[in-house]
């Protein structure tokens, strides 16, 4: 339960961790006792989320984001160097789960590795096994979060090309068919050799003939404008060979995945052509299952949605008044809870929520003020009505979003994160009103 009230006080401010200095302390506190770890917070946040994706297939979707504190650095101390080698940060490695059918709708933390850099890469890098890298967290995370999910047959872990790593490929896939299933869905980034009769992987996909096309509509991102695409798809069967610099014998020689790709045709002027090229460990024999694939990628924007949410276009962590590393280490943990609580929101927002209850994110005091405030919040038309089922978690949503600002017409945009964690702002301010007026 404190860690509750935390990531609920989160979800409104990252600055304002306390209404009066008794509060702010008491947070403070919190997160620079001993007994809390960042990896207690994500343990508790990922069981809840394990009780919401048993019995189905999910995508674990996985990545890595910066936490950057130079314009505090004066403030902090025990912080290590982020990307450009020079500013004070720490890194933040989440496991997001959602839905592999339906709309996508996110159920949770399952894992997240979170580190400070106090080393610069060697020399010899590449030459290093994986244990000695950086890079063993795409390995060990995905690992965290599938243990996590004991009741879930099937995951798919999905992720950029910083995660195209031979070790990947062999180590963190389990396919028995009598078993629990982890496959893989990645974006290929280099040019691998082949096994077999060699050659090299880009040469052999484009020998592939095109199987098919797709069309979706593309969402709008910093540096690109939404926009209608076609894709070409082809797809076939690649061995990849075993890189030279740091192989283990421990590793096979070979490896053997299924390769999409999806190419865009008639870009229009100016826009980058949209070309992924993905590895997966799923089936993949018809055009139908390739598209599939490309559905299942493109997902994967949600975890970039989820980053936006933690940084600039939401709870600011960057913006955190606390000093010490090990804690903000602590506070990043909290934060990715409660920004993963935000995106929940955001994908709930229509008929993926109607079949969810609200008490997946939200507990039972929660329904009781929820229920109190759709009554003061819906109209005299049938237009203004909350159109969802009582007490599921599009209902509580349509409350959260009319609080930060939506009018609440279908065809206003749909409520996006920020509108989202500023309802939750205002909401958690009722709530705690409703709890003060109980006493």
């Amino acid at each position: 339960m404190v860690l509750e009230r935390i990531c609920a006080r989160l979800s409104a401010t990252m600055r304002k961790l306390g209404d009066s200095r008794a509060e702010k302390v008491a947070a403070t506190r919190f997160f620079r006792n001993p007994k809390v770890t960042a990896g207690e917070i994500v343990r508790t946040a990922a069981a809840r989320t394990a009780e919401a994706a048993a019995g189905r297939h999910v995508l674990l979707i996985q990545d890595t984001s910066e936490i950057n504190f130079e314009a505090k650095a004066g403030r902090k101390r025990g912080l290590g160097r982020v990307g450009n080698g020079s500013d004070a940060g720490l890194f933040v490695h989440p496991v997001l789960v959602v839905e592999a059918e339906g709309e996508g709708a996110v159920l949770g933390l399952a894992g997240a590795t979170i580190w400070r850099r106090e080393k610069t890469k060697a020399a010899d890098y590449q030459a290093l096994p994986i244990e000695a890298k950086e890079s063993l967290r795409w390995i060990e995370t995905a690992r965290a979060g599938r243990a996590a999910l004991a009741d879930t047959p099937v995951v798919t872990v999905v992720s950029d090309r910083e995660s195209d790593i031979y070790e990947v490929f062999t180590r963190v896939p389990e396919l028995q068919p009598d078993g629990p299933q982890t496959h893989l869905l990645i974006r290929c980034h280099h040019d691998r050799a082949l096994g077999g009769e060699g050659g090299r992987l880009h040469a052999q996909i484009d020998a592939w003939p095109q199987a098919g096309r797709i069309d979706f509509q593309l969402e709008a991102r910093p540096g690109r404008s939404a926009r209608a695409v076609t894709l070409a798809l082809r797809f076939g069967q690649a061995t990849l060979r075993q890189p030279k610099k740091g192989a283990d014998p421990r590793d096979p020689a070979e490896v053997t995945l299924q390769v999409v790709e999806a190419r865009e045709i008639d870009p229009p002027p100016g826009e980058t052509p949209v070309h992924w090229r993905l590895f997966t460990t799923h089936p993949v024999d018809t055009a139908e299952q390739a598209a599939q694939m490309v559905e299942l990628y493109r997902l994967r924007w949600i975890i970039e949605q989820l980053f936006r949410t933690l940084k600039s276009k939401g709870l600011a962590i960057e913006e955190s008044l606390l000093a010490d590393g090990e804690a903000l280490e602590n506070l990043a943990a909290a934060a990715l809870v409660a920004a993963t609580q935000v995106m929940q929101c955001v994908h709930a927002r229509g008929q993926a929520g109607a079949r969810i209850p609200a008490s997946r994110v939200f507990g039972p005091d929660d329904i009781a003020v929820l229920d109190a405030l759709v009554k003061s919040l819906e109209g005299k038309t049938q237009k203004q009505k909350n159109p969802h089922p009582p007490q599921s978690l599009a209902w509580a949503v349509w409350v959260v979003a009319r609080l930060g600002g939506w009018n609440g017409y279908a065809t206003e945009r749909p409520p996006g994160p920020i509108t989202m964690l500023n309802g939750l702002q205002r909401y958690h301010a009722i709530a705690q009103g409703f709890a003060l007026a109980r006493r």
